[in-house]
């Protein structure tokens, strides 16, 4: 069993996802999988995806189809939830987006954290892109909506419950920040590394 399972959720930027999944292969503990949930519509963007994963040459790394599903697989949570259900291994779960990168300690320094001090939820500070406040700026991540994102978090699979009320239409959804506050008013052990590891575009 792997000790993380990285769900990368894949849709329509196969030239952001090659820098996304090199920056997960040279993690400093190796000890991981990762499956891109493509949920790509067009077929060249699901070639590219799947090169980008057969380019790394890495057994760890691998491309799953999440696009033929009744659920509205386009949204990255909806993907997410069939990888894990259907794919995942690890005894960590974490939620890459296809725009994000991680600094090669993350895995390392989250798990060490989480382990040492009994946590079943460890996130860490980010580069956040400009939604927030029209420019790259540091997300001070806190366990709460509208305060964490699904790329900078690692979740015990024992803890998993899905990511609630997902969207139906495509658009702005805090299904992830919504899943934390859900996890953390049933009392769920959480912390924070207080590092900055990882940028989401």
């Amino acid at each position: 069993m792997p000790k993380v399972s990285y769900i990368v959720s894949a849709y329509n930027r196969p030239a952001s996802l090659p820098c996304c999944l090199w920056s997960l292969k040279v993690q400093t503990d190796p000890d991981f999988e990762v499956i891109v949930a493509d949920n790509g519509l067009e077929i060249a963007h699901d070639i590219r995806h799947q090169l980008a994963v057969c380019n790394l040459n890495d057994p760890r790394f691998r491309r799953v189809d999440t696009s033929n599903s009744e659920n509205p697989a386009w949204d990255s949570y909806w993907s997410a939830e069939i990888a894990v259900e259907h794919e995942a291994c690890g005894e960590w779960l974490c939620f890459p987006s296809d725009d994000s990168y991680y600094m090669p300690i993350f895995q390392e320094a989250l798990v060490k954290a989480a382990e040492e001090r009994g946590w079943d939820l460890v996130y860490c500070d980010m580069i956040y892109d400009r939604r927030l406040s029209g420019k790259y700026a540091t997300l001070d991540v806190q366990a709460r909506v509208g305060q964490i994102d699904k790329t900078g978090f690692l979740l015990k699979r024992e803890k998993w419950i899905g990511f609630p009320h997902k969207p139906t239409v495509p658009g702005f959804s805090c299904a992830d920040g919504e899943m934390i506050a859900q996890l953390v008013a049933s009392g769920v052990k959480h912390g924070k590394v207080s590092e900055i590891l990882v940028v989401h575009n």
